[in-house]
């Protein structure tokens, strides 16, 4: 899944999500972090177009002092193999924009590192920050729990494809990934109408040390699971 070689197929997963999302790795600890793919809603709130970002490095996309910053935290990701969360002003197409970002590391049968990255757009004023930032986090918990089921489903699917399952468990599994798949569709319930109710102006001066620990330690399980 995230550690696939093929970077159409984690196109694909991450196409999955409505929440921007993207990939970047690098052979080895010498070499710097290339971009593996973006997801249509990275590149819709960005402006980057998916095919001019793949294969780019951040040094082609960001403002030198930026993509030195962007560089070190991949680098850091990848030295501690932890999730790391952190606030980001970066210069793209479509402006300057900040974004609340949470990067986690992947190990690559190659030696290399690839880190997972997620992002929620944080825009307007800070009138209303409280609210905004309730808003903000129940949009990124919701995100990652529709991620950790698209890795239950997508796991499952492998499983039965490679005919591990007996004739029995096949339809109980079948069951199960069809809770998840109603799980999934409350879950961006949730997330919608939440977009939709969220304030204009705002912003979100997220608790990075409080906030988010226990889904970003199962993230970090699951990609260290499928190392």
């Amino acid at each position: 899944m995230l550690n696939t070689s093929s970077a159409e197929k984690l196109a694909a997963i991450l196409d999955q999500f409505s929440i921007p999302m993207f990939a970047a790795e690098r052979a080895s600890h010498k070499s710097d972090f290339q971009i593996v793919c973006i997801n249509r809603a990275h590149a819709e709130a960005t402006g980057v177009k998916a095919e001019a970002a793949r294969g780019a490095t951040l040094r082609d996309m960001l403002p030198p002092r930026q993509a030195d910053v962007v560089l070190g935290r991949y680098a850091e990701c990848a030295r501690t193999q932890s999730p790391l969360r952190y606030l980001e002003t970066l210069t793209l197409p479509d402006g300057v924009q900040q974004w609340d970002t949470t990067i986690q590391p992947v190990r690559l049968a190659s030696g290399g590192d690839r880190v997972i990255g997620t992002a929620i757009q944080i825009i307007g004023d800070s009138s209303s920050k409280g609210t905004q930032m309730t808003y903000d986090n129940i949009r990124y918990f919701s995100a990652m729990a529709d991620m950790q089921l698209q890795n239950l489903l997508s796991m499952f699917d492998a499983a039965r494809d490679q005919g591990l399952f007996s004739d029995d468990s096949v339809s109980r599994v079948s069951r199960l990934c069809s809770v998840c798949r109603s799980v999934q569709r409350s879950v961006e319930d949730i997330r919608e109408t939440v977009r939709q109710a969220a304030p204009a102006a705002s912003t979100a001066q997220t608790d990075l040390d409080t906030i988010g620990g226990n889904t970003l330690r199962a993230l970090n399980d699951t990609a260290a699971a499928e190392s």
